[in-house]
């Protein structure tokens, strides 16, 4: 496992260099370490860099099958046309330019985990084959009729609405609900501002250690930058700005200008103008990126209070429905599924 592949895994499995302050993170730690126990496909869902592929090795590494091979595949980035052979195989002629016989991901897999990384981008015909495989535990390699037997325990990630997917008839609904029984939603860094300060000074005293420097202190203002990004590449956009910080700030406190450039050009808000940082210039904020923000919060409020219903929270901020779902995308807010919004409503009945 290399060193970036820590983050998550370091935590299950006890390396108490990286912890997590946030309760839903914690609680989706708990919800991994029961899944990875299971026999179940699991399906990870997040924005991109929240740590899916992070998550999935500590489900193989906490699973039975910690002894077997883990074999992560990035569906997007397997041309459409080579996606069969790829996870399949091939024998030699299957097509042109097939020189040679070829085992594919879920043949090397086998006895362990095969990680299937945005499945959402996988062919019609691919789907096919992958449903069959986990309903029969076999697979052909192209250009032949002998079936292998292989033992595969599937986790595959997402960065999109697998919902969404199905109804847009990208995605077969069947596999979709093959693959969703064991569910794991991991929430974006800009909704865990307790984990955010504390994995950025984590970031920084690994990152020191690694050098075998010593520790240096994230300076208030720094951190103040830090706090009002919103790190749409997560967890691993965070770590890169502090392991860069980390190795160019030469003394032992990281301040602003030591950040990456675009969060270094971050200043307070103007209603904190009162209290300027020694010796340096107010910067006033995008009047445009305020307002998204309290656009977002208000949207999400809205959503909390109708347990997920999209036309009840746009009338309640007196928004067209349109917009607000135009809004959501455009700010990555997840909707609900309508079976959570029942289970929601029928709770909030009970009480």
């Amino acid at each position: 496992m290399s060193d970036h592949e820590t983050d998550l895994v370091a935590l299950v499995m006890g390396d108490q260099r990286y912890e997590f302050a946030d309760a839903g993170m914690k609680q989706v730690v708990d919800e991994l370490t029961r899944m990875a126990r299971t026999l179940l496909p699991i399906l990870i869902l997040g924005e991109t860099g929240v740590g899916k592929e992070v998550a999935a090795r500590a489900a193989h590494h906490l699973s039975p099958r910690r002894a077997g091979p883990f074999v992560a595949v990035n569906c997007s980035a397997i041309p459409a046309g080579l996606m069969e052979s790829e996870l399949f195989g091939h024998q030699k002629g299957a097509f042109s330019g097939a020189a040679a016989a070829h085992a594919g991901y879920f043949e090397c897999a086998s006895g362990g985990t095969l990680f299937l990384d945005e499945i959402g981008e996988l062919n019609l015909d691919a789907q096919v084959r992958l449903l069959r495989v986990l309903s029969e535990h076999k697979i052909a390699r192209l250009g032949s009729t002998t079936e292998r037997r292989v033992d595969v325990r599937l986790v595959a990630a997402t960065n999109r609405d697998p919902c969404a997917l199905v109804k847009a008839g990208v995605f077969r609904e069947d596999l979709y609900y093959r693959i969703c029984g064991a569910t794991l939603v991991i929430p974006p860094l800009r909704h865990r501002p307790d984990d955010l300060s504390r994995l950025a000074r984590q970031f920084v005293s690994v990152a020191r250690a690694d050098l075998e420097r010593d520790d240096a202190k994230v300076s208030d203002a720094a951190m103040r930058s830090i706090a009002r990004h919103r790190w749409p590449g997560n967890v691993r956009e965070l770590k890169h700005a502090m392991v860069y910080a980390a190795a160019t700030a030469p003394g032992d406190v990281i301040e602003r200008s030591h950040l990456p450039a675009h969060l270094a050009r971050r200043d307070r808000p103007a209603s904190s103008a009162q209290d300027p940082e020694p010796d340096e210039p107010l910067v006033f904020r995008s009047i445009d990126d305020e307002i998204d923000e309290l656009v977002e919060r208000r949207m999400r409020q809205a959503l909390h209070a109708t347990n997920g219903v999209q036309s009840a929270a746009a009338a309640l901020i007196k928004m067209a429905r349109r917009t607000f779902i135009t809004r959501m995308r455009e700010f990555g807010i997840e909707p609900v599924p309508v079976r959570e919004r029942r289970a929601l409503r029928e709770r909030g009945t009970e009480s």
